[in-house]
């Protein structure tokens, strides 16, 4: 591809951050993966709370696929859904699953023990409900969701539904017992079938020790802990920047100074001299060095690079800093136009829901537009040079933001934006 000059006019802070964030995210052609499950890896992890987003936020971020290219990644086991950190569904590959999950369950053990307690779910009952599960999946193959939980009823872990007690009682017996296999690592999601993912042996999936932290494991405690914490750090910045801490805090629920230390120490692992020497596939896995940045005061304030040296020690100074690839201003700079361009993007987005700070993307009139009751469910989203111009509630028309310059150029660009995601999700 030949690079374009980048635009003489100074671009302003909040749009220069979110055009460096488009550009990280692989939403631009320079940057875009060559496959769906490579796409994921490089967030390491993917919202996939609504199922029938994923294929969209995923095509979005490779050049050349399609809907049939997901559904293979899936049903070939490149792919995997599960409950790996946040407390919430993601995408992850069948790589970094266990290594991930392990890394960040402590986060969710006063979740899981208070789950258990209001539901009387004991230990016990999780052990019979996982031995279930795993005779019936090596029996029968991958399980729709509603057998899972026929097959525990009729084992006695689950009562059929009752009264309006009972069956509160019932659903969140239910919904901890799917959970709790999940983050224990006995069960995970693969194929697709019918808008749901299906239910599988997650014991079959490379084991923790392949991960970062390699025989030292990646669990609090172990010895290969931080190192397991530092590569999050490392795929989130590359993947997301710029980022602070406080955003990585918010990705995974870790404590902002320990998110602040993983970023410092992705810092230094990638400036390393050897840093990904003899990897055949660095280019393709964005095996890059890090950066410190400080975004300029004031709405034109720039981005500043302060470079690898040295640490950001001071609250303060970790507070302010922000992380990203060193490359990544210029591949800006070099692909200003496809970064500016109309973007379809799918609900729960990275490029949205990634973040604490989300000011460079949209406002707070643009929040409540996107996410309209306050209550985590998101719409599909239109972004134009930057920012959100519209969202498009599945099944509606178009809702224009309230600050969105409409044009017949803009209008244009969004109806060929959506026109073009629905043919690749269409095939």
């Amino acid at each position: 591809m030949t690079a374009r000059a980048p635009r003489k006019a100074p671009v302003g802070r909040p749009r220069q951050a979110s055009l460096l964030r488009i550009v990280a995210q692989g939403l631009v052609p320079a940057t875009s993966a060559p496959d769906v499950a490579e796409a994921v890896r490089r967030q390491l992890a993917v919202q996939g709370q609504q199922v029938s987003a994923v294929p969209h936020a995923l095509i979005s971020r490779t050049t050349g696929t399609q809907m049939a290219d997901v559904e293979r990644a899936f049903a070939h086991g490149r792919l995997v859904r599960s409950w790996p950190m946040h407390g919430t569904v993601h995408i992850t590959t069948a790589e970094d699953h266990h290594w991930l999950r392990e890394a960040l369950a402590h986060r969710y053990e006063s979740a899981m023990t208070t789950g258990a307690s209001r539901w009387g779910v004991t230990q016990a009952d999780v052990d019979r409900a996982g031995q279930s599960a795993l005779a019936l999946i090596a029996e029968e193959g991958p399980l729709p969701r509603a057998r899972l939980i026929s097959a525990w009823e009729e084992a006695g872990l689950l009562a059929p539904g009752g009264g309006t007690a009972s069956s509160q009682v019932g659903s969140g017996r239910r919904r901890h017992l799917i959970v709790r296999l999940h983050w224990q690592g006995v069960l995970v999601q693969g194929p697709r079938a019918d808008n749901e993912h299906l239910v599988v042996d997650a014991r079959a999936l490379p084991g923790s020790e392949t991960g970062p932290g390699g025989s030292g494991g990646s669990a609090r405690g172990s010895d290969g802990h931080r190192a397991a914490l530092a590569e999050i750090a490392r795929r989130y910045a590359t993947s997301h920047g710029p980022v602070t801490a406080a955003d990585l805090a918010r990705w995974t629920t870790l404590p902002v100074g320990q998110a602040a230390q993983a970023l410092e120490d992705a810092v230094e692992m990638t400036n390393a001299a050897d840093y990904a020497a003899g990897e055949p596939c660095a280019a393709v896995r964005a095996l890059v060095p890090l950066t410190r940045a400080r975004m300029g005061e004031g709405p034109r304030g720039a981005l500043a690079v302060m470079g690898a040296a040295g640490s950001a020690s001071s609250a303060r100074e970790r507070a302010t800093t922000v992380y990203l690839r060193a490359d990544l201003p210029d591949l800006l700079a070099a692909n200003s136009e496809d970064a500016e361009r109309t973007l379809f993007l799918a609900s729960f987005d990275e490029l949205h829901v990634g973040y604490k700070d989300r000011g460079c993307l949209t406002d707070e009139a643009g929040e409540r537009l996107i996410c309209p009751g306050a209550n985590g469910m998101f719409r599909p989203l239109l972004v134009d040079r930057g920012r959100v111009v519209a969202v498009r509630p599945v099944g509606a028309g178009l809702v224009w933001a309230s600050g969105a310059r409409r044009s017949a150029r803009l209008e244009r660009d969004v109806e060929r934006a959506v026109r073009r995601v629905e043919e690749r999700l269409a095939r």
